[in-house]
């Protein structure tokens, strides 16, 4: 064999070796980081929610003359399993601080299903945040749960109404610890996403399960509310299946007569779980992408009895109880996650159960961009909280 085709196949071989050491090296780091030592704690078996277990400073990504703090907080999840979770407080400090600080908690978007992708894990802890720098000057207080399972031990509660809404409530019952502040009971919860669905299952069952709070309104931006319609719409979407791969995972994990390998078919089984994995955060988002695109063919739901069960439990989570406050919903007509045409249904039925919703629909904002720095819903968002705080009474606009 002549020596050049020797030192080809050498050199092919060699590249070849590149090739898969690169793509080995892409595949383990897109794995979101694993939670550290702040994230555990041992619990008293008699510690109810809402105690607060830990705090340290927090500086990443926090605006130019404010102050944060990460805590770690007894919870529970759907049914009242004992668990923890993680959340951020974040404030501009003020001469008396004996004045107590009315509080804003913020409920994100989705960022995964799994331990690691927490928004105070993230580089850009605070991505999404509509109006936080006008939050901040108002005095308010910024308390924002990473959620159960998302920094600490699952599962997380992905778009599981209740679960979310008691990670969200203790946040807040575990900031009035901070020896640091004084807080107002008097509190308004924002939501974008995924965070909106908690946000307004959060206002459902503030009055059982955290009465001392007094919720005065909830802000909802694009929140997802009719779950089955929102599957519906996206499933075979690449962003959609790594949505219902989150949802699968969550699902299973949380409700007995579910299991992962029954609400998804066996041709994406593979694809789903390695997925849910991972977080639909920073550039690591590009492998569950590529798994969503690539990898994956229309829905990765499977019919038949378990598939049934799935969709009622999706039903079930639709956020349809007595709110108990004023509610804000903007929503933008270009949105391709959920769609404004479903979104205006489930304000309709609410404003026809007796809520005050305040329903405002944008032409040009979709998904994301709703929740822009330069987005018009900012000052309208600071506005609307503004008069929550002050008691005015809260505008009822359905839509059409």
């Amino acid at each position: 064999m002549p020596g050049w085709v020797k030192l080809a196949r050498m050199v092919v071989g060699g590249l070849i070796l590149l090739v898969l050491l690169f793509v080995l090296g892409v595949w383990l780091w897109s794995y979101p980081p694993a939670p550290g030592k702040f994230f555990k704690a041992d619990v008293a078996a008699a510690t109810g929610p809402g105690h607060l277990l830990k705090s340290e400073p927090y500086k990443r990504g926090v605006p130019k003359g404010a102050v944060a703090r990460r805590i770690l907080y007894t919870t529970t999840l759907s049914g009242g399993a004992p668990a923890t979770a993680s959340a951020l407080v974040m404030w501009k400090p003020q001469e008396n601080i004996a004045l107590p600080r009315r509080v804003i908690l913020w409920a994100h978007g989705t960022l995964g299903a799994a331990p690691g992708c927490g928004a105070s894990m993230q580089a850009n802890p605070f991505a999404d945040v509509p109006a936080l720098s006008a939050l901040l000057e108002e005095g308010w207080i910024y308390v924002a749960s990473d959620y159960a399972g998302l920094t600490t031990q699952g599962p997380h509660p992905y778009l599981i109404g209740d679960g979310e809404a008691r990670s969200v409530l203790d946040a807040a019952r575990a900031a009035h610890d901070l020896s640091e502040l004084t807080l107002s009971l008097e509190t308004v919860i924002w939501g974008h996403s995924q965070g909106g669905h908690a946000a307004l299952w959060s206002g459902i069952l503030a009055r059982s399960y955290a009465p001392e709070l007094q919720v005065k309104g909830i802000a909802a931006l694009a929140p997802a509310t009719d779950l089955p319609a929102i599957v519906a719409e996206t499933e075979a979407t690449p962003v959609g299946r790594i949505f219902s791969s989150f949802a699968a995972r969550a699902y299973a994990d949380t409700y007995p007569d579910l299991y992962f390998s029954g609400i998804v078919r066996p041709q994406a089984g593979w694809q789903a779980k390695e997925i849910a994995e991972r977080c639909f955060a920073d550039a690591r988002v590009v492998v569950p992408l590529l798994l969503a695109e690539r990898f994956t063919e229309g829905t990765i739901f499977r019919g038949g009895e378990t598939g049934t069960s799935f969709r009622r439990k999706l039903a079930e989570n639709i956020p349809n109880g007595k709110l108990g406050a004023p509610v804000l919903i903007l929503q933008g007509r270009r949105d391709d996650v959920v769609s404004a045409k479903m979104q205006a249904g489930y304000a309709r039925e609410r404003c026809a159960a007796g809520e005050i919703i305040d329903y405002q629909l944008f032409d040009t904002l979709d998904h994301v961009s709703i929740v822009a720095p330069d987005a018009p819903t900012v000052p309208i968002l600071v506005k609307w909280t503004r008069a929550r705080f002050d008691g005015t009474p809260a505008p009822k606009v359905c839509p059409r």
